[in-house]
């Protein structure tokens, strides 16, 4: 039975060898979410950003950084994605609006998936695959449209 829990292990364990992208990545970070982001990502690996940081919090970037940058970073927003929904699952409401759909729209847009999918490894290509299947099967919980399931299935699928 996949967890909330054994997902975020294999979310962890997936992303804990990928190194920090290059600062160059990141130039834009200040300008579009603040001096706090960039604090947050520059030079930090993705296993190491701080998920309760205000940097981490005012940030979405996801859809906007180069692909290097936005695949090593997926981890943590995925993480953020799975505590939220265990935060939800415990006390009935979510709490963080813009990650969660920051997360669900980079879930079921394809040109995302093809711009990052080379720079991912492996293990994190079947972390993402894993996340994406499960968060397709909590549809209800994140309030997804049937089309939204289907996109996302298609493009696990296809990892």
């Amino acid at each position: 039975m996949t967890t909330i829990r054994t997902l975020s292990d294999a979310v962890r364990d997936a992303w804990a060898s990928i190194p920090a992208p290059p600062a160059e990545d990141l130039e834009y970070m200040a300008w579009g979410w603040g001096e706090a982001a960039a604090r947050a990502f520059t030079g930090v690996a993705p296993m190491n950003v701080d998920l309760d940081s205000e940097g981490f919090v005012v940030a979405i970037p996801l859809l906007d950084l180069p692909a290097r940058a936005a695949a090593a970073y997926l981890g943590p927003f995925l993480l953020d994605l799975l505590r939220d929904l265990g935060l939800q699952k415990a006390i009935g409401i979510f709490t963080e609006v813009r990650h969660r759909a920051h997360v669900i729209t980079c879930l079921e847009t394809p040109h995302f998936w093809e711009d990052i999918r080379p720079f991912l490894p492996p293990k994190c290509r079947e972390a993402l695959a894993q996340v994406t299947l499960f968060v397709a099967s909590e549809h209800e919980a994140f309030a997804l449209t049937p089309e939204q399931v289907d996109t996302m299935l298609a493009l696990a699928a296809k990892l």
